[in-house]
């Protein structure tokens, strides 16, 4: 009998093996020449193998061979059944051996990555996602680290990597994905397509790390553009990549040009991005990302063709016609965006987007040209992606904003209809946003994500009080501001009578999961343990990988939706309804929400179980963003002591007119309203006690110090004791937790934890000799801890923190508003160890009642952060302090020992401490500013200093 066809060591087999080899080669001259004869011969090829062996290694190559051949085709036609054939076959090549790692199972594992990574492109299908970084990962680990397919495999994984960063905005993957890709360019042999490819995946992860990075990050720009050119350059203008890699160029370099507005990078990026287009064959799977580039790049032409000192071409305003040169650039931005849309098919990734901005680009025509009919479109398709639940939620949320402005319009011709139909889509993209700050991703990846849709809540709002529904607006302002914050008071509110309510294995997934979401985030993304499991139970101090965190966030979304199913626990974790938080917010005062859009704005008074609106008819929006930049000029240059006096006199008093201007406009008709009269009494009963929650621009401003200060009587501070709170919530949850305290009447205050750094090393600022005597004050107290100099470092002041409720700094601090992470205390060793805001912000202190920050800045924060209270103030309220006295712009040395001094010395041993934290600060800056007539001529000393808490 003859042996069986493809037994090792036959003549059968070594002709199958020649076969194999034969299919190999016609398919690599097709990916080199894209000739289709190439590609159709390697799958008969491959197909012959199959017919005719059941050998497991023979049939294991020929399935990885058709599924490469049916990928490549793919690639051509865009035929989803092709990609879906290719990852059943590899799957199938993979299966017999399971476990076992031989000589081919890595390339399998690649190939299947892969083309997991492609499906998800095109059905977004987050389980292909993760199941391509589970594959690669699988393929790394076989690969010796000097194996001819490293660098492929890196490249693969990198690849990977960069795709959850687009789909979640995880900024640690886009970091590994950087960090990986640099290592299979060192790795790959010089000229190979390997590092031609690795080089082009570089460029392209350097760019989004640019878009990502607060500080911009331009090196990276630079340093993407050089290796874009490159790789163009190693590669002849037939190659089947050639497209992809100008079209890699043209995102680089029109990236660039809005960096630094150099009009040679627009024009570059022009001519590579219609190239590029016009290399694509129609029907290409690429053509969706390579229309959407070049339609990015006909933006920004627009953009460069608009009069910008000139309002109505991009941003809907009215006013003026739009030029000849404008017309021709809105047409040719409309043609690329509809062509995007019209290539880029259902459930694609890059669908929403292509929505999106074809929704812009009408929008703006309609602007440009008063066309009905493209704002009309421009409503629909904006519609049509808000309200499809399978649309990216960050697209959704966005288009649901424009839907909803759209269908105001501009002008005068607003009218009630409009206001009506526009709150569906308000509602629904105020109800959606907080899904964009997922726990899957890092705090201030969260924040980069809400920072995109400031003012979104205040618009919505703005759109409720033209409703005359000021109840409606509240809840609205408390559901789209404050995520963050939000979050964290969910993690420590105090669940002990709700949990022995819950079956018990939901009450114990609560408790195991809650300190794991509060875990540091570690630099890297992928585990150290089993790929992304989340399983286990470190130390609650021990970093969290991105990968982990993942894992947990799904675990933690599941227990929710778990808990939410079972009897009476429907709103667990939802916001209060309004009569609850009105209820909340008890009879202590007033509290003041301003509502700043620039459809309106509005004072939402809350007391006496209601909530009413004043209207705010003297400001706008506008306005306040002009002031609130001007002032942030004056109060620097007031404090600038190498600027001349003159101009500091200056200074100060731009800084007076700017307090005189919110009296006027914000202050005053509010207190009118109350009721507080110029003494100081509201209907002349008790001295004035109200809370303060601005929003917006208006957040950069001192709402406690307005006035007219050389009038008593005109001027908040001589009306009432003003506290700041971020959002209704949290002033609720800090209520409830003071009244939840037993009340102490201690003879002695309580002993306080004092950090003083007055001078860090290395950081060039001019030694605090106030704090030093603001320390020794402090320190002299019974009990008190001092932590100064060498011995502040920070290990040290984070182990202490849980153990004193009363916490004192007196130091340098960076504020929040350089980068996404840097605001900072600088204590020792802030070089090696900063302690961050994101340190102090993930902190649970429920002991913790007062901490005075007397440092610079430390309620500044980005402006598109303002409404998430991201600052070093907000962190320290947030890990739990009940009250926090912060600044609001840097401070006198000198000044800050004195105020200290007044502070401290209204805490007698039989003082409630620290339930009158607010009116002994209210009695510190007015006695600062009475002190002499000099004071009151500089608010720059004495009015930076904010109280915020019950």
């Amino acid at each position: 009998m003859s042996a069986p066809y493809g037994l090792f060591g036959t003549p059968g087999y070594e002709q199958l093996l020649a076969v194999l080899g034969a299919a190999e080669e016609s398919h690599t001259r097709y990916e080199r020449t894209g000739r289709l004869p190439d590609l159709e011969r390697a799958l008969v090829l491959f197909d012959a193998v199959l017919d005719r062996t059941q050998n497991i290694d023979l049939r294991g190559a020929a399935m990885n061979g058709v599924g490469t051949v049916l990928w490549s085709r793919y690639e051509r036609f865009g035929e989803p059944a092709d990609l879906d054939g290719a990852i059943t076959l590899f799957r199938e090549a993979l299966a017999p051996y399971g476990t076992e790692v031989t000589v081919v199972t890595p390339s399998y594992w690649t190939n299947l990555s892969g083309a997991l990574r492609l499906r998800w492109l095109r059905t977004h299908d987050a389980r292909d996602l993760t199941a391509s970084v589970d594959a690669i990962r699988t393929a790394l680990d076989s690969t010796p680290p000097g194996g001819a397919r490293r660098s492929n495999r890196l490249d693969s994984l990198g690849d990977a990597l960069l795709s959850l960063y687009h789909l979640h905005g995880d900024s640690a993957a886009l970091a590994e994905a950087v960090g990986t890709f640099r290592a299979a360019v060192a790795c790959a042999e010089p000229g190979t397509e390997e590092q031609t490819w690795a080089r082009s995946n570089l460029a392209e992860a350097l760019r989004l790390h640019h878009h990502q990075s607060p500080d911009g990050a331009l090196e990276a720009l630079d340093e993407a553009a050089l290796l874009a050119r490159e790789v163009l350059a190693a590669v002849p203008r037939r190659h089947r990549l050639y497209p992809r890699f100008l079209s890699n160029l043209a995102s680089i370099l029109a990236e660039r040009h809005q960096a630094r507005a150099d009009p040679a990078d627009l024009r570059e990026a022009a001519r590579a991005a219609r190239r590029a287009v016009a290399a694509t064959p129609a029907g290409h799977p690429n053509l969706v990302q390579r229309n959407a580039v070049l339609a990015s790049v006909r933006r920004l032409e627009l953009i460069g063709a608009a009069d910008v000192a000139a309002p109505g071409v991009l941003d809907g305003g009215g006013g003026r016609r739009s030029t000849r040169r404008e017309r021709r650039a809105v047409r040719a931005w409309v043609r690329a965006t509809s062509e995007a849309y019209a290539t880029t098919p259902e459930g694609h990734a890059l669908r929403g987007l292509a929505l999106l901005n074809h929704g812009c680009a009408l929008g703006t025509r309609a602007v440009t040209e008063g066309d009905p009919h493209a704002l009309a479109a421009a409503i629909d398709l904006y519609r049509r992606a808000a309200s499809d639940p399978t649309m990216d939620v960050s697209v959704r949320v966005g288009c649901a904003h424009l839907w909803a402005l759209s269908v105001i319009g501009g002008g005068e011709s607003r009218s009630p209809d409009d206001h009506a139909a526009a709150m569906e889509p308000f509602r629904l993209a105020v109800e959606l946003l907080p899904r964009t700050a997922s726990y899957r991703i890092g705090r201030m990846d969260r924040a980069r994500q809400l920072g995109r849709f400031a003012g979104l809540a205040q618009d919505a709002a703005a759109c409720a009080l033209e409703l005359a529904d000021p109840e409606l607006a509240l809840r609205l302002l408390e559901q789209g501001r404050g995520v963050l914050l939000a979050q964290a008071l969910d993690a420590r509110t105090d669940t002990t009578d709700l949990l022995s309510r819950l079956p018990d294995e939901l009450a114990a997934e609560y408790t195991r999961l809650i300190p794991q979401l509060d875990r540091p985030e570690a630099a890297a993304f992928i585990s150290s343990g089993p790929a992304g499991t989340g399983a286990g139970h470190p130390a609650p101090g021990t970093p969290l990988a991105g990968e982990d965190r993942h894992a947990l966030a799904e675990r933690w979304d599941r227990l929710v939706a778990a808990i939410r199913r079972e009897p009476g626990f429907g709103d667990f974790l939802r916001l209060p309804r309004t009569a609850e938080m009105l209820a909340g917010l008890g009879d202590e005062g007033p509290v003041v929400m301003v509502n700043i859009s620039p459809l309106r704005c509005d004072a939402l008074v809350l007391g006496e179980g209601r909530v009413r609106c004043v209207p705010l008819t003297g400001l706008s929006h506008a306005e306040l963003v002009r002031r609130a930049d001007a002032f942030l000029v004056a109060v620097r240059t007031a404090g600038d002591a190498g600027r001349p006096l003159s101009r500091q006199r200056d200074a100060q008093s731009d800084i007076r007119g700017t307090l005189a201007w919110l009296w006027t406009a914000v202050a005053e008709p509010v207190l009118d309203a109350l009721g507080f009269r110029a003494d100081g009494r509201p209907g002349g009963e008790s001295p004035g006690r109200m809370w303060w929650i601005p929003t917006g621009p208006l957040t950069a401003l001192p709402l406690h110090a307005a006035g007219r200060h050389e009038n008593d009587g005109d001027n908040l501070l001589d009306r009432a004791v003003s506290s700041y709170a971020p959002t209704v919530n949290s002033l609720v949850h800090a209520r409830r937790r003071q009244t939840a305290r037993p009340d102490r009447r201690p003879t002695v205050p309580t002993a306080p934890l004092v950090v003083a750094v007055p001078a860090p090393p290395g950081a060039g600022l001019v030694p605090l000799e106030g704090a030093r005597a603001e320390a020794a004050l402090l320190a002299a107290r019974p009990g008190a801890r001092l932590l100064l100099d060498e011995r502040a470092v920070r290990r040290t002041v984070l182990d202490a923190l849980p153990h004193h409720p009363w916490v004192h700094f007196a130091c340098h601090a960076v504020a929040a508003d350089g980068g996404a992470a840097t605001g900072q205390v600088l204590l020792h060793d802030h070089e090696t160890a900063p302690l961050t805001l994101t340190d102090i912000a993930r902190l649970r202190l429920p002991a913790a009642e007062l901490a005075y920050l007397s440092a610079c800045e430390t309620t500044r924060g980005r402006g598109e952060y303002a409404d998430e209270a991201l600052h070093i103030t907000g962190a320290f309220h947030m890990a739990g302090f009940t009250h926090v006295i912060g600044t609001l712009w840097a401070v006198d040395d000198d000044t800050s020992r004195e105020l200290a001094d007044h502070f401290y010395s209204a805490f007698a041993p039989r003082h409630p401490f620290p339930g009158r934290t607010a009116h002994a600060l209210h009695a510190a800056v007015r006695a600062l500013r009475d002190a002499d007539e000099d004071y009151r001529l500089n608010p720059s000393l004495w009015a930076p200093y904010i109280h915020v808490g019950p």
